[in-house]
C-alpha cells in the first residue's frame, strides 16, 4: 500500500488508473504527466496485481480511486475489485466518484459497514446533478465557489451524510481560485446544525486560523469500534 498525503486516510491502492472527467484542476491527471503511468490519461488502465496489498492483516483506511473515478471502472475490473474487497474485511474503503452512479464494484457491497461513498463536488452546480443513492460523504475540493447546500428533503441523497471534507485547490494553475473564509465557515454552519462531520484539509489551515477544524471521520470511527469490539 502507498502511504499517501491525503490527510483523510491511511493510504491508497489504485487497481484503475486514468479518468474521463477532464477536470482542469486534477492533481492525478499532473501526477500521470509527470511520471507516465500511463500513455493516455482519459483512457484508464486496470492493474489487478495491486490488489494483493489488500492482504495486509494490519487494518488500514484505504482510498481505492485516488487516481482515477470508480464511476468509470467497468464490470469486469469491478467484479474483481469487489471480490478482493470482501476477501479482506480488515480495512475500511472509501470510494470517490463525480458521476451519478458508484459502478459495478459499488452496487453490490455498499452496504457492507466498511464501505463508504463519496460525493465530489467543487460548485453549486454540481449539486443538481446528485441522484436518489445516498453518501457517506461529499469531497468539496476544490472549493471553487460558495456552495449552499440543500435541504435533506430536497436532496434525499442527502440525508445519509456523515461528513463533509473540505479543501482549497493546490498547485500553480494560471486560473488558480483561492476560496474564501466565509465560504467554508457556512458548510461548517450547514453541517453543525445537521450533525454532520467537518474535515478542513491542510491547504486551509492558513486560511481558516482558529476555525480550522478536523473532526475524526467515520472510516476511522469504524476501525476503532472494530478494534474494541475485537
Amino acid at each position: 500500500m502507498n502511504k499517501t498525503k491525503i490527510d483523510w486516510c491511511d493510504c491508497t491502492i489504485n487497481p484503475v488508473i486514468g479518468c474521463k472527467n477532464g477536470c482542469p484542476y486534477c492533481y492525478a491527471e499532473r501526477l500521470n504527466k509527470r511520471f507516465g503511468f500511463i500513455p493516455n490519461w482519459k483512457e484508464p488502465q486496470f492493474f489487478p496485481e495491486r490488489l494483493k496489498q489488500l492482504n495486509s492483516k494490519t487494518p488500514k483506511t484505504i482510498f481505492m480511486d485516488s487516481m482515477s473515478d470508480v464511476g468509470h471502472w467497468n464490470k469486469d475490473w469491478g467484479e474483481t475489485i469487489r471480490k478482493a474487497i470482501l476477501s479482506n474485511p480488515q480495512h475500511a474503503y472509501i470510494f470517490l466518484t463525480k458521476n451519478l452512479i458508484f459502478g459495478s464494484v459499488i452496487q453490490p457491497i455498499r452496504l457492507e459497514p466498511n464501505i463508504f461513498c463519496g460525493r465530489s463536488v467543487t460548485k453549486q452546480s454540481d449539486l443538481w446533478h446528485m441522484g436518489g443513492e445516498g453518501y457517506e460523504f461529499l469531497s468539496i475540493e476544490p472549493l471553487l465557489e460558495k456552495i449552499n447546500l440543500p435541504d435533506f428533503d430536497i436532496r434525499p441523497a442527502m440525508r445519509t451524510l456523515k461528513a463533509i471534507i473540505i479543501g482549497a485547490e493546490t498547485g500553480n494553475r494560471k486560473d488558480k481560485i483561492i476560496p474564501k473564509k466565509e465560504w467554508v465557515l457556512s458548510l461548517v454552519k450547514y453541517c453543525n446544525k445537521r450533525h454532520i462531520k467537518v474535515f478542513m484539509k491542510e491547504s486551509l489551515r492558513e486560511l481558516m486560523g482558529d476555525d480550522f477544524r478536523q473532526d475524526k471521520l467515520p472510516w476511522y470511527e469504524y476501525l476503532e469500534s472494530e478494534t474494541r469490539g475485537n
